[in-house]
């Protein structure tokens, strides 16, 4: 299993994995996990913390001072792999073959909308090149590398769906209006990376022209 930049034959990794199996852990616990001292556990303890991926609390079990028990914040939940892409595709295929490929293109264009609204606020301007270099930071923000060509096409050299699109052409499809209904101009596609290419490539076509 691989947890981001905690690979499971590391110390970190190994907690992470640890406290994801038994939900919490003791400094004792870790020690006999790790093997190492209690100071060292107490630095990698440390360290997940200040990463906001652990949080603690205190438990009696005997005479004593309480001890810290640890255990995973929500935020750590995103470390561990997903199968959001699998879902996805087999819920189209289903649909699909339930209602058939014209139903499954109303719900993608259904969808599309949907992401329309949700970038439209952030995405403003008097003209499309403002438009433009809006949409670039925002989608930037979200991880996925993007640029404006100088003939102002848009290049999206990430695909958020890559997965999912390469069984269903119609995601393509439902990117390109939500550019069209986010941008307020014509949208086409010239290539796409679910086609080989390095990029999906969106051509603007603005009323003026």
């Amino acid at each position: 299993m691989t947890l981001a930049q905690y690979t499971e034959d590391t110390p970190a990794g190994k907690i992470l994995t640890y406290l994801r199996r038994h939900g919490e852990a003791t400094i004792k616990d870790l020690e006999e996990l790790l093997g190492i001292s209690t100071t060292a556990v107490r630095e990698h303890l440390a360290h997940l913390e200040a990463k906001g991926l652990l949080t603690t609390r205190q438990a009696r079990g005997g005479p004593g001072r309480p001890r810290l028990v640890y255990s995973l914040t929500p935020r750590a939940e995103d470390l561990f792999p997903k199968e959001y892409d699998t879902l996805v595709t087999l819920l189209l295929r289903e649909i699909a073959s339930r209602e058939g490929k014209e139903r499954l293109d109303a719900l993608l264009e259904a969808v599309g909308k949907r992401l329309a609204e949700e970038y439209r606020g952030q995405v403003v301007g008097d003209d499309v090149e403002e438009r433009l270099a809006h949409l670039r930071v925002t989608l930037e923000a979200r991880g996925i590398p993007v640029e404006v060509t100088p003939d102002g096409a848009l290049q999206v050299f990430a695909c958020p769906y890559h997965d999912v699109a390469q069984e269903h052409a119609g995601v393509c499809i439902m990117e390109r209006r939500m550019l069209e209904q986010v941008l307020g101009e014509r949208v086409e596609i010239e290539g796409t990376i679910r086609e080989g290419r390095r990029n999906c490539h969106f051509q603007i076509t603005r009323s003026s022209e």
